[in-house]
């Protein structure tokens, strides 16, 4: 290192008597274990003064005694480095007794001797004993407390004696260390010349429909087929962006480098190159070695050593903290040291003070787990389980509070201090505790080294460069505000030699001393590599070595074999499953209650020839429902990807592991679901009852289970969306369906001219179903069905009849069932292992090309792209705009850049009048509880303030305090729990309009992303301004607001290609549209660097000017941001008040309350911090009584005067006169709410074209499929049943459809509930009506392809009356099934509810129509109701009764019904009374026959439809039922909308659901009574 680190400055303190200067400061290394440390050879004076604060410190004298914790504060204890060594220091002893059996079994067969005395002075670091020229040595008052491991020297020695730490090490437990006592594992990084090139322009237009369309057989296309063929792909073609610039330098072992610079400026690009994550860039130039091994070397056999952690934090959500940590252990831990896996755990739990989320499931946005700092801790638990080297961090403190975020760091430091790592971070808000932390600053600016070295020495360098650092302003901040030429400020005479762009700060850089000192570093560190002979790197690769199992190859960078890697998974798959229970609870109801469902349907079917057919279809349903209820497993392998992507950066194990482990998962819960529904299935439907055939059922079904779950994943494989694997898995199955064999028989499949009946030869369900039904007709021979005998009546002989069922034999009135399947299905017994071989085969081959697929591909994106545009939009941007962050593009989920900050060089009092009230907001002992555990849990506790217009409040607290529950509260948000207390404007009760008229910026930036910047704030303008303003104005206003935030050349850019920054003023900007008086703001800088934090806060400031009053919570701000404010209301957790007042001239009146009670603010001690860390901390009072703040402030003069200001302002302000003017709770009319929102749908799907595209998909690949499967069909009674089955295919559409209508209408309603309901832009009403209208013409669109790709080909009528009818029909089902998906979606409570209510609706729309099970066959309990309410009954019904009645019917031979006439009689002479007066339909093929009478049972179609109770007459009377459902269907959109959504109707779900869980852990405790007996 240059000089003095800042670790020296607490090690000094360490020693002192004088108490810790902030708890949250952490104690530094060893030196010794950092030789490197102080090159300059020079070493400052430490003031004591300047880390003083007059913030009472806990007694020292009991660690026990700290109060606070790392994140949550109410409980576990702060992130200490005194705790954590020990922590550290225990586990290792306790592991030592672990490692003692396997130690002394080594000795005993000749191993190396494990047992090893150290103390504390035999481990000087190798490179101490040899320093180079300058280097200080440590004093003789430094050592004496240098080992921070240990206690004393003595102890340390002892504690050795009982760690065997050399057997330990050795055999790779947590880390391994020379015998000096340094880790094995340490390597620093040097780059040199380092250039990293970008592809793409920062610009581009919005795809939108026709570009999908087109790009289909083009561009699109290409993309995919490149995907697969690597030579194909264009890498480097096109315009390229140089992100880094010639960057050289070394971070060594030990040490933190923190790297600085706006998003956008290259800092991500930067740590990415470091970390050998090079795969998304153009082009990366210059060398990176680790220690003297290369990039390449590294990449290709140590990737696991060197890891980049991106700044979301990503983990499976419904694992424990426990099982997270445990499986990383798992694939880094050799076997015979498993046992110690747990201690390790507890060890790595205690060190970062998160013990107590031990069992607490990890979670994410949408699954409540441990907080977010807490998951910020288990991101680094998991990352030092990696036992990686090096580990570069990117924006990892976003989201968190200053406070959390200096624990996050103090945890870095941690982790870099206990294993010689080398860790680089880039901060977007570092506050000073942060920075002092650090070794090395990186300062970067449009891919260019701005500086580079000492933290300590950066200020000073700029200073010395002519830029002025302001008074409180953090040297983070200062650094990174010299970037950005409306933030830094030049000293005077330096305006013109000072540096300007990106390029001067370069090259005064390269030019200056600071520089030379960074070359003089690098040349230094390789000149020490070159004289241990790279012992580093030698140590490193060893202990790597040592680290792996036996069976793993020197080569493979994994540290456990590939069968391990598998059962470390499939253990996961395990927890996965177990974690989210409710889950599993469903999709078990589901199984039991479809089986009961379908086993009704088919109930008891008789033995003779009328249970022949239904037989098949009970079958074919068997082999069919589990297969297909799998589809959840497209989420679960997509939704993963992102977590396995870095598990395979980490070497964890091959994303292959991960594919073979959810198959190995599979087994046995596939197995359960199998028994539950076979039993069901199996006994209920009176299939034969033979143990052999049941096991042969129970095989198929499993196996083909299997298979079908891995067809699914296999299409997840290779499908860079959900919605791609979503759409290519419906229709797959869909066509597994339609070529099974079932729905068309094999003859006809293969026979006859049907295009694609060579998909039956690779359809897996076409086997395993010949399989089940061979096995269950297997000498089963059946009575001929009273109804089949043929023929029938006065005088006809049992000898002389025939049964009309194919197989039938002359003169038999019994068929068999071989003779049945050879006839119809041409399927035979002797085929059924074959079939099971053929089974396995397809699925063994889905898992090889997933796992393949697994291997090769990976479709988890390195970021953004560029900045989209609407088609039509005149783009005025400057090539020297920066649009996009050149690394990550406008993400959505990254920092990215501004198109230029917000200017504050302008005078902030500049600003346009945009609020044109001067009403007061007050509140008074406003209390919020909300219904927990049986009892009222009390979030807010009597809070007062007041709001005036102009006057900026800050509400600040700990993490938990009730920030945002009072934000909600104050803006008449909340929608459950119980309010109390009194709000009122100008001492009046808010008015029906006060949430239109008050602006609330959410802190999630909650838009439609589709929508330009413009066009969102002209459609809040247009919705919430005054009616009586006309037009014209509001648009004028628009135009105010586009320029008074500096958006004017994004104005045409989608907001979903936006960074975090434009997003958040594109926020600010639609509720400014509202021109409200008042503006509630949630965290509005959270995600920003400083630079665009301190823009938006300032921004604010012009709007307070302007004559808004504003309050607004904010978590990180710096010293000049708190000063922007007026006033601060401060929470304690439970909603407490404990400050509120004005924030004063430096926070003046703030010190000025605090040190009246005896707690001071130091001089430079950030305010905002200083009222975070008293409130966390507590006080004592002098006599040493711990103060209660919240008390204080009750009973304090201050709240006095405050009640005594808002009674004043409800006085004065109610004598006022009243505006006369009428209410309105939205402010325009219901129709140009509804126009507006409809126009603005159809551009969210016209520029979003997935939606749109995957309906036309379906519409387009299934009329293809049905229309050229059922080509030209002809007239006989196979025919005549295709017919019908042409019609009926249909029905398995909506499962594809309704599954992508579900999520779209879920997320539009989610955007209204959460934000423009709220804000009364528009009502249900409109919204109901926009969300209708805009699926009715894409319905149609859909239906006419469909209708024209099906209905031509088959060769049904062609007449315009009837082809007209079933176009109209057809367009009527496409409206039916978006509908329909869209009122589900209304009514049901959550997402997970919808998902699994869907699977009962498609099973009784497509079962009970009378096409599966006839009409007359249907049992008494389903015939009478469910028949006739369901839809698909009338809409089979009208399509067969227009297409069949005129139909006529030529039997083919094998169709007919033989029989003998009596000797002397014709064929017609003995059949004719039985066709006319019996049967009255079919006619003889051979009426003069005297032999072998061939009886064809349908003349017509009309007496074959007769059969599925069909009249033709009745087809008008069909279509209009069904346009009643299609009716009904919307004005259930509306009434569920209202009633769900509005007033908050249950409907008894809730109960449902609670009494199935009481069901469900009734029976769990009955079984584990059962097990402990």
């Amino acid at each position: 290192m240059f000089g003095q680190q800042p670790g020296d400055v607490y090690r000094l303190r360490a020693q002192s008597s004088a108490p810790d200067a902030d708890l949250h400061h952490v104690l530094p290394p060893d030196p010794q274990l950092h030789p490197h440390d102080g090159l300059n050879g020079e070493e400052e004076p430490v003031s004591t003064a300047a880390t003083t604060t007059a913030v009472p410190s806990p007694d020292h004298s009991s660690v026990s005694n700290v109060d606070g914790t790392w994140g949550e504060r109410d409980v576990g204890g702060p992130v200490n480095h005194r705790m954590a060594m020990d922590d550290y220091e225990s586990m290792r002893r306790e592991l030592s007794n672990l490692s003692r059996t396997q130690s002394r079994a080594s000795v005993k067969t000749g191993g190396r001797a494990l047992f090893r005395s150290q103390t504390a002075q035999s481990r000087k670091s190798k490179r101490s004993q040899t320093p180079k020229s300058g280097q200080r040595r440590p004093s003789s008052e430094s050592t004496q407390a240098e080992d921070l491991e240990a206690g004393d020297a003595e102890g340390m020695a002892e504690k050795e004696e009982e760690f065997e730490l050399g057997g330990f090490i050795k055999e790779g437990h947590f880390e391994r260390r020379t015998a000096e006592g340094q880790s094995a594992k340490k390597v620093g990084v040097v780059f040199k010349n380092l250039t990293v090139k970008g592809t793409g322009s920062t610009t581009t237009s919005a795809k939108t429909l026709p570009d999908a369309i087109l790009g289909t057989f083009g561009p699109d296309l290409y993309r995919i087929v490149s995907r697969f063929v690597p030579a194909l792909q264009e890498r480097n073609a096109g315009e390229t962006r140089t992100l880094i610039n010639d960057f050289t330098g070394v971070v060594r072992d030990g040490e933190m480098m923190l790297v600085l610079g706006r998003p956008g400026s290259g800092c991500t690009s930067f740590l990415k190159a470091l970390s050998n994550k090079r795969g998304e860039y153009a082009a990366v130039t210059g060398d990176v070695t680790y220690g003297g091994i290369s990039a390449a070397e590294q990449h290709k056999h140590y990737r696991g050593e060197v890891n980049y952690n991106p700044e979301d934090d990503q983990h499976f959500p419904s694992l424990n903290v426990w099982q997270t940590l445990k499986f990383s252990l798992m694939n880094k831990t050799k076997k015979q040291h498993h046992s110690q896996i747990n201690v390790i755990i507890d060890a790595l739990l205690g060190m970062f003070g998160i013990t107590h989320t031990k069992k607490t499931l990890v979670g994410n946005e949408y699954v409540h787990g441990i907080s977010g700092g807490e998951r910020k801790r288990v991101s680094i638990a998991e990352t030092l389980a990696t036992k990686s080297t090096v580990v570069c961090w990117d924006n990892s403190t976003r989201g968190l509070d200053a406070s959390t975020a200096l624990d996050y760091a103090n945890s870095l430091r941690i982790m870099t201090d206990v294993s010689d790592r080398t860790t680089l971070v880039t901060l977007y808000q570092a506050g000073e505790g942060i920075y002092e932390l650090m070794d090395k600053v990186l300062l970067i600016d449009q891919g260019r080294m701005m500086y580079q070295g000492p933290a300590k020495e950066a200020k000073q360098y700029f200073v010395d460069l002519g830029f002025v650092c302001p008074d409180r302003q953090t040297t983070a901040d200062f650094l990174t505000s010299v970037t950005d030429p409306t933030q830094r400020v030049l000293k005077e005479g330096y305006e013109l030699s000072a540096p300007k762009t990106a390029a001067d700060f370069e090259r005064a850089f390269k030019n200056s001393e600071a520089y030379q000192k960074v070359l003089a570093d690098v040349e230094d560190y390789e000149q020490y590599l070159k004289n241990t002979s790279h012992s580093d790197a030698h140590q490193f690769k060893q202990s790597v070595q040592e680290q792996k199992s036996k069976t793993v190859s020197k080569k493979s960078s994994f540290t456990v074999s590939f069968w391990r890697q598998i059962l470390a998974c499939t253990s996961r798959e395990f927890w996965l499953v177990w974690g989210d229970k409710p889950t599993l609870y469903t999709k078990f109801f589901i199984i039991v209650a479809n089986g009961l469902i379908v086993g009704s349907l088919f109930y008891n079917q008789p033995d003779t020839t009328d249970g022949a057919f239904t037989r098949g279809g009970t079958l074919f349903f068997s082999i069919l429902f589990l297969g297909w209820l799998q589809l959840t497993e497209l989420m679960k392998a997509v939704s993963g990807r992102v977590v396995i992507a870095r598990h395979k950066d980490y070497a964890f194990y091959r994303p292959s592991a991960v594919s073979l482990a959810r198959v190995l998962a599979d087994l046995p819960l596939i197995l359960v679901q199998v028994i539950i529904f076979g039993i069901i299935m199996y006994f209920m439907t009176n299939l034969d009852v033979d143990v052999s055939k049941f096991f042969i059922y129970e095989l198929f079904v499993y196996t083909t289970t299997i298979c079908i779950t891995a067809l699914y994943r296999f299409f997840a494989a290779l499908s860079p969306t959900i919605d791609d694997a979503v759409r290519f898995s419906g229709t797959a199955l869909n066509l597994l369906i339609v070529y099974t064999g079932y729905v068309i028989a094999k003859p006809q499949l293969l026979g006859q001219k049907i295009w694609f009946g060579w998909l039956y030869y690779v359809n897996p369900i076409s086997y395993a179903f010949e399989s089940v039904l061979t096995s269950e007709f297997a000498g089963r021979v059946m009575e001929c069905a009273p109804s089949q005998l043929v023929p029938q009546g006065p005088g006809i002989q049992p000898r002389y009849q025939g049964c009309a069922v194919s197989g039938a034999q002359i003169g038999s009135t019994n068929v068999t069932g071989e003779r049945y399947l050879g006839t119809t299905y041409e399927y035979t017994r002797s085929n059924l292992w074959r079939n099971f071989g053929v089974t396995i085969a397809f699925t063994v081959l889905y898992i090889l090309v997933t796992v393949i697929g697994a291997e090769l591909f990976q479709f988890v994106g390195g970021g953004g792209g560029a900045i989209a545009f609407k088609k039509t939009a005149k783009r005025v941007l400057t090539s020297g705009s920066k649009v996009a962050d050149a690394e990550k593009g406008g993400d959505s989920g990254d920092s990215s850049a501004s198109s230029g900050q917000l200017s504050t060089e302008k005078d902030d009092r500049s600003a346009p009048k945009t609020a044109d009230s001067d009403e007061i907001f007050t509140w008074t002992d406003v209390e919020y509880s909300v219904p927990s555990e049986g009892t009222h849990l009390k979030l807010l506790n009597q809070v007062h303030g007041y709001a005036k217009p102009g006057v900026m409040i800050a509400l600040m607290g700990a993490s938990g305090a009730g920030k945002t529950t009072l934000l909600n509260t104050l803006s008449q948000r909340q929608t459950v729990g119980i309010v109390s207390g009194e709000m009122l404007v100008d001492g009046r009760p808010p008015g029906l309009e006060f949430q239109r008229i008050t602006g609330f910026v959410e802190q999630q930036d909650i838009h439609d992303g589709t929508a330009t910047i413009r066009e969102a704030i002209e459609f809040s303008a247009l919705l919430r301004q005054e009616r009586h303003i006309s037009k014209a104005d509001k648009m004028a206003y628009v135009e105010e607001i586009i320029n008074l935030l500096e958006l004017g050349e994004l104005q045409d850019a989608l907001i979903m290609s936006l960074g975090v920054e434009q997003r958040k003023r594109v926020t600010i900007g639609v509720e400014l549209a509202a021109k409200p008086s008042l503006l509630f703001l949630d965290e509005p800088t959270s995600g920003l660097d400083s630079q665009s934090a301190y823009s938006i806060i300032r921004f604010l400031r012009k709007l307070a000017h302007a004559g808004h009053g504003l309050i607004c919570t904010i978590h990180q701000p710096s010293s000049l941001m708190i000063q922007q404010f007026d006033m601060i209301l401060a929470l304690n957790p439970g909603g407490n008040t404990f400050y509120f007042g004005p924030v004063g001239d430096n926070g003046a009146a703030v010190n000025s309350y605090f040190s009246n009670r005896g707690v001071v603010c130091p001089p430079r001690k950030n305010i905002a911090e200083f009222i975070l860390e008293t409130a966390i901390k507590g006080g004592k009072r002098s006599d040493g009584k711990k103060l209660d703040w919240n008390k204080e402030w009750r009973d304090s003069q201050e709240n006095q005067n405050l009640l005594a200001e808002i009674n004043r302002i409800k006085a004065d302000r109610s004598k006022l006169p009243a505006k006369e003017t009428t209410q309105y709770e939205y402010a325009s009319p219901v129709w140009q709410q509804t126009t507006s929102l409809t126009r603005r749908m159809f551009t969210q799907h016209w520029r979003d074209p997935s939606y749109y595209y995957g309906k036309l998909f379906v519409a387009v690949v299934t009329g293809i499929f049905n229309g050229f499967t059922f080509y030209k069909l002809g007239n006989t009674v196979a025919d005549l049943q295709n017919r019908m089955f042409t019609s009926f295919l249909i029905c398995l559409i909506p499962p594809t459809v309704v599954n992508a209508v579900v999520p779209k209408f879920y997320q539009n309603l989610s955007l209204w509930a959460a934000r423009e309901n709220p804000s009364r832009i528009y009502n249900w009403f409109a919204f109901s009506t926009a969300s209708v209208v805009t699926e009715i013409p894409i319905s149609i669109l859909s239906a006419l392809i469909y209708w024209l790709l099906w209905y031509w080909p088959t060769g049904l009528p062609t007449d315009s009356a009837t082809a007209g009818y079933v176009f109209l029909m057809t367009t009527l089902f496409f409206l039916f099934q978006a509908s329909w998906g869209q009122w589900i979606c209304a009514f049901a409570p959550s997402f997970t509810v919808i998902s699994n209510v869907l699977p009962f609706f498609f099973v009784m729309f497509s079962l009970f129509n009378g096409v599966i099970r006839p009409y007359a066959q249907l049992p008494t309990f389903w015939k009478y109701w469910m028949y006739y309410l369901n839809p698909s009954t009338y809409w089979i019904g009208g399509v067969l009764a227009a297409t069949l009645p005129t139909v006529p019917v030529d039997c083919a031979p094998q169709e007919a019904a033989y029989f003998n006439p009596p000797d002397g009689q014709t064929c017609s002479q003995y059949a004719s009374a039985f066709i006319t007066q019996v049967a009255k339909r079919g006619y003889l093929l051979n009426p003069d026959a005297r032999s072998a009478c061939a009886y064809c049972p349908y003349r017509t179609g009309e007496e074959y439809i007769a059969l599925l109770n069909v009249v033709p007459g009745d087809k008008w009377k069909y279509m209009g039922i069904f346009l009643a459902f299609c009716l009904s269907n919307w004005a259930l959109v509306f009434f569920f909308i209202y009633t769900v959504r509005v007033k908050g109707w249950g409907f008894g779900v809730g109960y449902l659901f609670t009494g199935l869980r009481m069901v469900v852990e009734g029976v769990k405790r009955v079984v584990m009574r059962m097990g402990r007996r």
